[in-house]
């Protein structure tokens, strides 16, 4: 889970980078990397969401 959503972020993250290169350049580093972090972060949440719980584990 963890190795999928950073692949997909590290891809938004280079391509977030050459395409600020070509199209201005220069690269915006803290522009992609906040919004690679956010994609990951949204990936990662929503993974964690779709993982069934367990309940009855804690039962007795």
């Amino acid at each position: 889970m963890l190795k999928k959503n950073m692949k997909i972020a590290l891809v938004i993250f280079i391509g977030l980078s050459v395409k600020d290169y070509f199209s201005q350049g220069e690269i915006h580093w803290g522009d992609s990397l906040l919004f690679a972090s956010m994609v990951f972060a949204i990936y990662l949440f929503l993974d964690w969401t779709q993982e069934p719980y367990d309940w009855s584990k804690h039962k007795r």
